[in-house]
């Protein structure tokens, strides 16, 4: 099965949800056994010209990277408590930019992001730098909400999504690995249109798709669970994820080029922004 992580890398923002996702990834780091980067992304801010003069005097800057500092010292102490190996960055710039060139940097192959349940129409979208980081990144990327509820962490198994395509497959495969490390149970989900629901082609091909998932799962020694759906995709996964009282949701998604790396997939989308759990979203290898 896929190669686990080697590097992760996370964000300390000072906002909640920051703050939660940080925690997940140092917990994430130590059961891996793997070395954690911390990032604190700083940005000059936009002013008038009284501002301009005390940035003249270097001492916003010094302020900004006083505080910076602090969050990573509060971040390296959680490592240490934890027994997790880690570096710290201090990085001026666009964030999800410094983000991105940080994991490309250093080989982090993991990006840990935590980013604030929105309310109304802002529940169909992910914030703008979970988006940018997980629509541009080609590392797999791990969004996590606040508040994270402490069924979320007791949950003894993850859903992973399959579909007809390779990077479905991949998500598959990268889900059962990640189980055989952390000692989880699988349960593969897979959602057909509701006119396939009745044991057509449709149907045929998912029940497929789940015994394959199975044989897989079978090698690797992980307790494993098929459902076969019908419906709505991203509410059919909201939904058997929190059925089944899983952990985490997996999904898979193409690695792009061009203006197509500016948007996630849509059922990525929906699924990440709406969901209550943390989210990994894997991308295959660009070898696959």
């Amino acid at each position: 099965m896929t190669d686990m992580y080697t590097r992760i890398l996370a964000t300390a923002g000072g906002s909640p949800w920051s703050a939660t996702a940080l925690t997940y990834a140092i917990d994430l780091a130590g059961r891996l056994g793997v070395d954690l980067h911390m990032l604190t992304g700083l940005v000059m801010p936009a002013g008038d010209g009284e501002v301009t003069a005390d940035l003249a005097n270097g001492q916003v800057q010094a302020a900004l990277e006083k505080a910076a500092q602090e969050l990573l010292d509060e971040a390296a102490e959680l490592a240490r408590q934890a027994g997790v190996t880690f570096v710290a960055h201090t990085v001026w710039g666009d964030i999800p930019a410094a983000i991105l060139q940080t994991a490309n940097t250093y080989g982090c192959d993991l990006i840990v992001l935590g980013t604030r349940r929105g309310v109304g129409f802002e529940r169909q979208t992910l914030g703008h730098i979970a988006h940018a980081v997980a629509a541009n990144a080609p590392q797999s990327v791990l969004v996590v909400k606040r508040p994270l509820a402490r069924e979320a962490l007791l949950g003894r198994r993850v859903l992973v999504a399959t579909g007809h395509s390779i990077w479905s497959k991949y998500a598959v495969e990268h889900a059962i690995g990640l189980a055989q490390v952390m000692g989880l149970e699988v349960c593969v989900l897979h959602v057909e249109p509701q006119q396939a629901q009745g044991g057509g082609e449709g149907a045929t091909e998912g029940k497929q798709l789940l015994a394959q998932a199975e044989a897989w799962s079978a090698a690797a020694g992980i307790p494993y669970e098929g459902v076969l759906a019908s419906g709505a995709v991203p509410e059919v996964i909201l939904e058997t994820a929190a059925r089944k009282q899983c952990r985490a949701i997996i999904l898979g998604t193409r690695s792009v080029s061009g203006w197509d790396r500016l948007a996630l997939g849509s059922i990525v989308n929906a699924v990440a922004a709406r969901a209550t759990l943390p989210v990994l979203i894997v991308k295959p290898d660009v070898s696959v």
